[in-house]
C-alpha cells in the first residue's frame, strides 16, 4: 500500500543490513522487550547496537500533498489510509491486522465485500523446519497433490454474465 503511494519501494535494501536500516529508518527502533520476544537473540543484540531512531511522521510521508495551484490533493492518502498504514507497518507481526481485519478497516469500505473475499482456515505445515531426504519430500508432495481438493468457491460462477 505504501508502495502504491509513493510509486517506488519503500525499503529498498542491498542486503539484509541495509534493508533492516530503511526498515528502522522509517518504523522506528522497536523496544527491547518486543525485540527479545520476536527476534533471535543475535538480530535483538544487533539492532540493539544500533543508533535508535524515532518512527517517521505517516502524515507527512505518505498524507496528502497539494499543488501550489489547486486545494485538490494532487498524491497521498487519507487520515483513514494513514491509520491503516500505521497498523500494517508495525515492526511486530503479532500487531498487525489479519487480511479479514485490513479489509474490514474503513479506509478500504468501499471496497470490502466479505462474500466475494474467500478466506480458508491457517495451513499448519506439519513439515515446516524438519530434515527430510529427497525421496521422502517427494512421497510427501505427491502425497499433498494426491490429497488436494480444490475449495468450492473455485468454480462458483454466480458472477459470471454471460
Amino acid at each position: 500500500m505504501a508502495e502504491l503511494i509513493l510509486h517506488k519501494p519503500l525499503f529498498p535494501g542491498n542486503d539484509i543490513i541495509e534493508q533492516l536500516n530503511k526498515i528502522i529508518d522509517i518504523l522506528g527502533t522497536p523496544d527491547e522487550a518486543t525485540l527479545n520476544e520476536i527476534c533471535s537473540t543475535e538480530a535483538a543484540g544487533f539492532i540493539l547496537k544500533m543508533e535508535p531512531k524515532q518512527r517517521k511522521d505517516f502524515h507527512e510521508l505518505f498524507g496528502y500533498k497539494y499543488g501550489s495551484k489547486t486545494p485538490v490533493p494532487i498524491s497521498g492518502v487519507s487520515p483513514k489510509g494513514i491509520d491503516l498504514l500505521e497498523r500494517l507497518l508495525s515492526f511486530d507481526p503479532r500487531q498487525r491486522p489479519t487480511v479479514e481485519e485490513a479489509l474490514a478497516h474503513p479506509f478500504l469500505e468501499n471496497l470490502h465485500d466479505p462474500m466475494q473475499e474467500p478466506t480458508i482456515d491457517p495451513m499448519i505445515d506439519e513439515h515446516q523446519d524438519l530434515d527430510y531426504t529427497k525421496e521422502q519430500w517427494i512421497s510427501i508432495v505427491w502425497q499433498t497433490v494426491q490429497e488436494f481438493s480444490p475449495p468450492l468457491w473455485i468454480n462458483d460462477d454466480s458472477d459470471d454474465d454471460s
